[in-house]
Parts: C-alpha cells; structure tokens; sequence
C-alpha cells in the first residue's frame, strides 16, 4: 500500500490498531496525509494524537464524548 499510494499522491485510511510512529513518519516524509478508524476510546485518541496523525474516523462527535 505505501509505494502504491506515495506514487500515486493519495491519503491513506488505516485502522487504528494497525498504526504505529513508523508507519505515520514514513507517510509524512512521502507527503501523504495519514487517515484511520475507528478511534472510540480516550487512549486510543490520545496515542494516534501523539503519533501524529491527520485525521480519525470515530463513532462520536467530539473528544469529550469518547
């Protein structure tokens, strides 16, 4: 997935579980934006925050209602 997508300039969408501070570093140096589901608990929240990853996909409207 990471040669197809960095060669073709495209996001990618992850799940959540299968990211870590590699796979987001190496997106972000290739310049792709880094997206992932489904983040529904706080720690979750918080360990893809510190990863450093663009957006996630949540069954709840804010943080505060993780």
């Amino acid at each position: 997935m990471f040669e197809w997508s960095t060669a073709h300039g495209l996001d990618v969408q992850i799940r959540a579980a299968l990211v870590d501070a590699n796979c987001v570093r190496r997106y972000h140096e290739a310049g792709v934006k880094v997206n992932v589901w489904t983040v529904n608990t706080p720690e979750e929240y918080s360990r893809l925050s510190n990863l450093g990853v663009d957006y996630m996909v949540t069954d709840y409207l804010s943080p505060e209602s993780l």
